[in-house]
């Protein structure tokens, strides 16, 4: 170790001339003080400027995706509204055409009824049209039948009544 440092020292061992060292040592220094004062400070300022527009780009991104996020859930809302409105429209739909519905097969029967009400009504009025127009000529067969049974005319203006009312409880 001692004839390391007796030697002349290190920078001479490693070949460094300590003038030129000295030398480059004052020019970097130099160099470093113009830049900074020339371009580190606006490249300084350049950077501060832009993390402050990307802080506030990240602000407005964030305000950005909460109002989206707000409307969103605003649209869900309202989309789950107009579906219940459009279950019960429906709903009241379909209740109304089972009322139509109903209120049309009910019209429907009773129509019926009045037409078989009317054809009954007819029936029995042509049974009885039928029974009018039998009735005559079985009244005059009655008579004769009796007559022939009795051997005895009969008056039709006193016994008339009696077969008729006789006739018309078997026909």
């Amino acid at each position: 170790m001692e004839t390391f440092l007796a030697s002349g020292g290190l920078l001479e061992d490693l070949g460094i001339n300590p003038l030129v060292l000295g030398t480059q040592v004052l020019i970097f220094l130099a160099t470093f003080l113009i830049l900074s004062r020339l371009l580190f400070r606006r490249v300084f300022s350049h950077l501060v400027r832009r993390e402050e527009e990307l802080r506030r780009s990240r602000e407005a991104m964030e305000r950005h995706l909460a109002r989206a996020e707000a409307l969103a859930k605003e649209h869900e809302r309202r989309r789950a509204l107009l579906e219940a409105e459009a279950e019960r429209l429906l709903n009241d739909l379909v209740g109304e055409a089972k009322a139509a519905a109903a209120a049309a097969v009910a019209r429907a029967q009773a129509e019926a009824q009045e037409e078989i009400r009317r054809g009954r009504e007819a029936v029995a009025a042509e049974k009885q049209k039928l029974l009018q127009d039998l009735l005559g000529p079985i009244e005059k067969l009655a008579f004769a039948v009796v007559e022939k049974v009795l051997e005895t005319p009969l008056d039709p203006a006193a016994h008339g009544a009696t077969v008729r009312r006789y006739l018309e409880g078997r026909i």
